[in-house]
């Protein structure tokens, strides 16, 4: 009996936090973030552009952090500026309408990650 009421009373508390953690109903990709498409095209060519300003940002600090010589770091901008042109041309044509739909940011997604190339054992394609 009381290993029972020890049971009921121990889990209770487990029950009730893990039933409010989920009561707001934001799974994975459903965060504050969360994007309600269509989307209209200036809000999503201004959340590109944040992105991108972040990543160049980061990109910087880097280059500095690591101490990477005039020319190498020349061809990492320019390596970077072409992808972000790249991008650039797919999101024009996704919002020539006005509005980007979900498929249309799914192919700019695609657009963004081909020819990427991954680090390590884990990314590598088979």
């Amino acid at each position: 009996m009381k290993r029972s009421l020890f049971a009921l009373l121990f889990s209770l508390p487990l029950v009730t936090f893990a039933g409010l953690a989920s009561a707001d109903g934001r799974g994975h990709g459903d965060g504050k973030d969360a994007v309600a498409y269509p989307v209209p095209a200036a809000d999503f060519q201004a959340h590109h552009d944040a992105r991108v300003a972040k990543m160049r940002a980061k990109m910087e600090e880097r280059i500095a952090a690591k101490k990477v010589d005039a020319t190498k770091a020349k061809e990492w901008r320019a390596r970077f500026d072409a992808r972000v042109a790249k991008v650039q041309t797919a999101i024009n044509a996704a919002k020539a309408d006005g509005k980007v739909t979900k498929e249309e940011a799914q192919e700019i997604r695609k657009t963004a990650h081909e020819g990427h190339q991954g680090k390590g054992r884990h990314h590598k394609k088979a």
